[in-house]
């Protein structure tokens, strides 16, 4: 069986193009990348933790999201919705994380 490499190298924008309004518009309106992670308890009174999903938030608020398996998704009115979900076992806690973005102790989010 013969693989093939996908390509390396991005084409050139046309000479006279509306590329670099285009590059900024796309900088600008990118979705916002977030995990929902988990806490939930094990026994002995220990926690453990996971990503439970990931997901886009768009301009409008609106937000997809795909658990971590990749066997749900949801379209939801928020990133908060997702909380909500993912939250809902007993005992379990649920919070977003921005990847990039820094938490109230001024250090980047991992």
């Amino acid at each position: 069986m013969t693989t093939v490499s996908p390509q390396n190298s991005t084409p050139e924008p046309p000479v006279g193009s509306l590329h670099p309004e285009l590059a900024a518009m796309a900088n600008e309106l990118a979705p916002r990348l977030f995990a929902v992670v988990q806490q939930y308890p094990v026994g002995g009174g220990e926690f453990d933790g996971r990503i439970a999903a990931w997901g886009l938030a768009y301009e409008d608020g609106e937000a997809d999201v795909v658990s971590a398996a990749g066997r749900t998704y949801f379209s939801l009115r928020s990133p908060e919705s997702a909380v909500r979900w993912f939250g809902r076992p007993a005992q379990t806690q649920a919070w977003l994380i921005w990847p990039g973005a820094e938490d109230a102790a001024g250090k980047l989010s991992a």
